[in-house]
């Protein structure tokens, strides 16, 4: 099979992604300019932008896996960050809008000390190192895999895949450190824009090929309500297995985790805060919400339909749709989708890079050190070397690296809600920000050791975070006060 038309695709879809990295390096005058675009682009752009990074690699491949063994309860956890999205709107972002801020653990400093605000930005650091590195290594596997089918069969899997990383971690540095914020704005938007096309173009194909087979797309619809593969909302209580999916916490989990992600994470609030005014920065964090939530109904009826098309034959889920794409997706539309998994996979990285060096130019005073170019340059080798982390580790080592990688943030996210929440309130604290960085990862590791002694459905892990918090918050507050009432009588 010839594939010249597939890779001409991938080129020409490079050659955008140079051109804006390009292009934008010619407007930048300042720090400001650099992270944030001086508050100039329009909030539709914006949002694409902010969809973009939230959605990686990983959600295009197995978002349909879920549908594939599952149904569409998934979707509940979507209703939930509407929901966190439109506190996040009303209640955390006019804080940030409220002063003159660039990065929002500046915001922690100016509440409770800087003690606060560089333990925020190690928690931010940490957590993208290592969950966005986990995520370009498994977007390096399907590459790899649809590489090898492409006819490189003779190079081994890990030299596809180290190289594959290479290259993507490469293009994404050189438009990250050259364009700027601007520059990933836009091409954020235009990786939405092919992956999206990418999405549709699969289900349109899948329908076709089933109706190839003789099944109209009402009798699979059909079929697959009678299944139960369409079902949303799960009300019943299971005496037995998970009950993630159960509504309440479901909905309760979805929306501490949008909170966390788009109220207290750099990366993604930074997109929300680079809008004009407030009322922009709300209109974007409420429609990513939906807009996200019609995203993953596209990719869970993607799943369903792989169900049904693969209906009869052993597959591993997680693996059904990179084997559609490989054996099924014709010339040049391979290339399209494989240039949407690249753009998933690119326009996490490009903001990471934008956010780690934003927080170590802020928070950390490096910017008196460094420009921000190099900074993002720096951290983008960090998380290419990250990324190629598990090739080098054994099976079982590799397993729990990823495990960690992609459940960080559930342990991050409650005690950095509660944080963030406390310092809105505008009141002060009565003790100094070293306790407060002391409160929060102490938390943190507490809510690691109960989790090992009690397993608990994963959309409670950030609510119990955040109580976590607030718990020795309290105490804390309380020995501060005991301590100053003694201070004062002496």
């Amino acid at each position: 099979m010839n594939y010249f038309y597939d890779f001409s695709v991938i080129a020409v879809y490079f050659i955008a992604v140079f051109y804006f990295g390009f292009y934008f390096s010619k407007k930048q005058s300042n720090e400001e300019d650099f992270y944030l675009a001086k508050r100039e682009i329009h909030w539709v752009w914006l949002l694409l932008s902010l969809v973009a990074t939230e959605t990686s690699s990983l959600t295009f491949l197995s978002i349909p896996s879920l549908s594939f063994k599952g149904n569409y309860g998934f979707l509940q956890l979507a209703f939930g960050y509407i929901l966190g999205r439109t506190v996040v709107a009303f209640l955390l972002l006019p804080h940030y809008y409220a002063g003159k801020t660039i990065s929002i653990y500046e915001y922690l400093g100016e509440k409770f000390g800087t003690s606060s605000q560089k333990s925020m930005s190690v928690v931010f650091t940490i957590s993208r190192i290592l969950g966005d590195g986990i995520r370009l290594y498994v977007t390096s596997l399907p590459i790899a895999f649809l590489l090898t089918k492409m006819g490189l069969g003779g190079v081994g899997e890990m030299e596809l895949g180290i190289l594959a990383l290479f290259l993507l971690s490469l293009a994404t540095i050189i438009y990250s450190v050259y364009g700027g914020f601007r520059a990933i704005v836009y091409t954020d938007s235009l990786q939405l824009i092919i992956y999206i096309l990418g999405g549709f173009f699969a289900f349109y194909l899948l329908s076709s090929l089933l109706g190839d087979k003789g099944i109209e797309f009402s009798q699979f619809v059909s079929e697959a309500s009678a299944a139960g593969k369409l079902k949303i909302f799960q009300w019943e209580w299971m005496n037995t297995g998970d009950n993630s999916y159960y509504f309440i916490f479901a909905l309760l989990g979805g929306a501490f985790l949008s909170i966390g992600s788009h109220g207290t994470d750099l990366m993604l609030v930074q997109r929300v805060i680079a809008s004009q005014n407030l009322k922009q920065g709300q209109k974007i964090l409420i429609s990513s919400g939906i807009f996200v939530t019609l995203q993953f109904l596209l990719f869970l009826g993607i799943g369903t339909l792989l169900y049904r098309f693969y209906l009869g034959t052993e597959i591993a889920p997680d693996k059904a749709f990179s084997l559609f794409i490989v054996d099924h997706i014709p010339s040049p539309f391979l290339g399209l989708l494989l240039s949407a998994i690249l753009a998933s996979a690119m326009s996490t990285l490009s903001s990471t890079i934008n956010s780690l060096s934003l927080t170590w130019a802020r928070d950390w005073k490096m910017d008196r050190y460094f420009g921000a170019k190099s900074l993002s340059f720096f951290f983008g080798i960090v998380l290419f070397f990250s990324s190629l982390l598990p090739f080098f580790l054994g099976k079982n080592l590799e397993k729990g690296i990823l495990e960690i990688g992609l459940t960080i943030f559930s342990y991050t996210l409650g005690p950095t809600i509660a944080l963030f929440l406390v310092a809105s309130l505008n009141r002060k604290s009565y003790f100094s920000g070293k306790i407060i960085s002391a409160v929060l990862f102490g938390s943190m590791i507490l809510l690691v050791w109960i989790t090992k002694q009690i397993t608990l459905p994963f959309t409670l892990i950030a609510p119990l975070g955040g109580v976590l918090f607030l718990i020795l918050f309290v105490f804390s507050e309380l020995i501060g006060r005991y301590y100053r009432k003694t201070k004062d009588l002496r």
